[in-house]
């Protein structure tokens, strides 16, 4: 069952899968920076996570005191008022103590969500409610029908569904890369399998630009024919180079094992 990352891969050129698959470790300065960048961003996500969490979790709680406070306001004006009862003074303190409570609350807790703001626009996330990763089980999500494994970068959730997000460290191009959209159609599809409500697309995040791919019948086809490519060049034992771009062999990482490389 191939991941979502091995079809990327394949996308980008078959041969170089194929040598992946044969072990040749294709580890270099790019590799190793995209790694320690992805775990940055894993950090930042986990962190506007936090931050979210603090956002809801303070919103609520200050609503509860407001609450209780202007209970504890109407009640210390019914005993001042119409009772004259001697703790009204402690009534009211209550109150006001409440109520600064709650202020304090819903300060903290917009600051939450600002600094959750910064964080997304400094890393380039798409602004959304992060989900929390237990929400993907903790493992790859699978698909069996269409033979297919993986977990996106993070999700977000809006008002039209969720949205898989793939977040990418190298250059912006000006249109994203066909292996870049399929590998996020794979987390659609494993999304949707899994029974998840798609917003009807995912998107692709680069360091300086931010591309939307639609979950319509072109990229459901697009990935069914390049899975339907990995299966037949698994059964017949090999897969060549299919691609003509010198500039795409010259930054792969396995290069120096290629015997097929134009550079």
């Amino acid at each position: 069952m191939p991941s979502a990352g091995e079809v990327e891969q394949f996308a980008y050129c078959a041969h170089n899968w194929w040598l992946a698959r044969a072990g040749r470790d294709g580890h270099d300065a790019g590799s190793e920076r995209g790694v320690e960048e992805h775990r940055h961003l894993q950090e930042a996500q986990h962190l506007v996570e936090r931050r979210q969490r603090d956002y809801r979790d303070g919103m609520r709680w200050s609503f509860r005191i407001l609450m209780a406070a202007t209970s504890g306001t109407f009640l210390t004006l019914e005993v001042l008022y119409l009772r004259a009862h001697p703790l009204h003074f402690v009534f009211l303190t209550t109150a006001l103590l409440l109520t600064s409570l709650s202020a304090a609350l819903l300060a903290i807790a917009l600051f939450a969500r600002r600094d959750a703001d910064r964080l997304e626009d400094e890393h380039g996330f798409v602004h959304g409610e992060v989900q929390d990763q237990a929400w993907l089980g903790g493992q790859p999500l699978r698909d069996p029908e269409w033979g297919l494994s993986g977990k996106p970068d993070y999700v977000v959730e809006t008002e039209a569904g969720v949205v898989p997000v793939e977040v990418k460290t190298g250059m912006t191009p000006r249109t994203p890369f066909p292996s870049h959209r399929l590998q996020v159609a794979c987390y659609l599809r494993l999304l949707e399998a899994n029974g998840a409500p798609l917003a009807g697309h995912g998107m692709l995040t680069y360091p300086e630009g931010v591309f939307q791919v639609a979950w319509d019948d072109g990229t459901q086809a697009d990935l069914r024919a390049t899975l339907e490519r990995m299966a037949a060049a698994q059964a017949e034992g090999r897969a060549d180079r299919d691609h003509g771009h010198v500039g795409r062999c010259r930054g792969c990482a396995r290069r120096r094992f290629c015997d097929q490389s134009l550079a």
